[in-house]
């Protein structure tokens, strides 16, 4: 065997990328914590009520000027800060659904969870068979399967499932119940519901005590998950960044209220200056104020990427946020990249659970990103109004003659769409919408 010299370049994270990676994806709630944590672990780190302080009383001004628009990278605005802080209420359904897309799912995975959440009844039971949202969505039953386990993990227990069964077994499992207690509702689900516990204690060679146990514990159980949890469905969404307009200017503010600031610890600073300080203690001391810096510049960096984005996009979606469409501009990631001279992996983890409250209301900062589609007539659209489009025509459609996917196309180029009939069936099985035949009523 022939040895090869060969050269070869190989890009490596630097520690403060790495962190900053990790931090990038957090949401404002998640960063507090994770703070907290590394404080806890890292003796350099010691909590910083100045700065803490100072974010609530000081003000910066670092103002940019472009096409009458002024942005404003100050921790707290000058502006109305009790408006600023104000959050929208969502119900259970649009917080379950904001939880699954803040999970790490794909885009099919995020896809696959709208309509299983969609399909949810009131009380938060899945009313359609999991087989035929895979159907309908032409993908793997293992799949749809797997998101729907996601999606019973993060609502309260009991969420999501199929019937009453998997319902209270999901719950005694998130209560970390005796085995006997969710080997009674497993196996012997009906016995115990018709009252035939005598049976099943001497099926499972129960006591009286460990039966009467779980008759109690079984008792606690909610039948209703979603109606039985209104603490859960009143939760709000704190925004990370506020938009307001001035004069006829905007502002953006990142809003830092409850994050607590961190810094260096003088205690073990001062130590480090010891004289006669044995090498090992040495050595751990220098090794954990690395990890501190670098944690506390990834931080930093986290704030300075998290400005420039909301610049980037308020500077492209200028029309939308005055009212002018009805959807943003059509814009991806690599654009914001560019503006903003940032990785695309920083801005896909940056706008993903981070929103933006403007006087149109809050936004995830993911929603402003949209693929192009193309026209005719050279106007720039985006793939949003295409669907809006493809919704209103097929809204306007005579019921007992619905419209193929070629009169769709056709409707759509009269639209000024420059789109093939295959795009067309695409896009409408994306909404969700059936072929013509199962639309049609007679």
């Amino acid at each position: 065997m022939k040895q090869r010299l060969s050269q070869q370049q190989i890009q490596k994270l630097a520690p403060v990328q790495l962190m900053l990676a990790r931090l990038a994806q957090l949401t404002q709630t998640e960063l507090e914590k994770a703070i907290l944590e590394e404080v806890e672990k890292n003796p350099l780190l010691e909590l910083d009520d100045e700065s803490a302080e100072g974010r609530d009383s000081n003000e910066q001004n670092d103002v940019w000027n472009e096409e009458n628009v002024s942005i404003s990278s100050s921790r707290r605005s000058s502006l109305d800060t009790m408006d600023i802080i104000q959050a929208e209420e969502l119900d259970f359904f649009d917080r379950l659904l904001i939880q699954a897309k803040e999970s790490g799912l794909n885009d099919e995975e995020i896809m696959l969870a709208e309509e299983i959440i969609g399909s949810l009844d009131e009380d938060g039971f899945l009313t359609s068979p999991i087989q035929n949202i895979a159907y309908k969505l032409s993908v793997d039953i293992n799949k749809a399967e797997a998101v729907l386990k996601q999606i019973q993990k993060l609502g309260p227990p009991g969420v999501a499932a199929r019937d009453l069964r998997e319902c209270m077994i999901l719950q005694l499992k998130a209560n970390h119940e005796e085995i006997f207690v969710i080997d009674i509702i497993e196996n012997f689900f009906q016995e115990y519901m018709d009252g035939q516990c005598d049976k099943i204690s001497k099926e499972l060679e129960l006591s009286n005590e460990d039966m009467a146990y779980a008759k109690e514990e079984i008792s606690k159980l909610n039948p209703r998950p979603a109606a039985g949890h209104k603490d859960f469905m009143k939760k709000s969404i704190i925004p990370d960044l506020v938009l307001r307009k001035k004069d006829g200017r905007y502002y953006v503010a990142l809003i830092e209220t409850g994050q607590p600031g961190v810094k260096l610890s003088d205690t073990y600073l001062s130590m480090m200056n010891t004289k006669n300080l044995d090498k090992s203690t040495q050595s751990y001391l220098n090794t954990n104020k690395q990890a501190a810096q670098w944690f506390i510049q990834a931080i930093e960096q986290r704030k300075r990427s998290m400005i420039a984005i909301a610049q980037a996009i308020v500077r492209r979606q200028q029309d939308f946020l005055a009212g002018k469409r009805e959807h943003p501009l059509p814009m991806i990631m690599k654009d914001i990249a560019e503006d903003t001279d940032l990785d695309i992996s920083t801005v896909s983890r940056v706008v993903n659970g981070k929103y933006m409250q403007t006087p149109t209301g809050m936004f995830e900062l993911r929603f402003y990103f949209s693929e192009r589609t193309e026209r005719q007539d050279g106007v720039e659209a985006s793939t949003r109004d295409l669907e809006e489009d493809l919704i209103k025509i097929i809204e306007n459609e005579d019921k007992e003659k619905p419209l193929s996917d070629e009169a769709l196309q056709i409707a759509l180029e009269e639209k000024g769409y420059k789109i093939a009939r295959r795009t067309v069936a695409k896009y409408r099985e994306k909404l969700g919408i059936p072929g013509s035949r199962a639309r049609r009523k007679k």
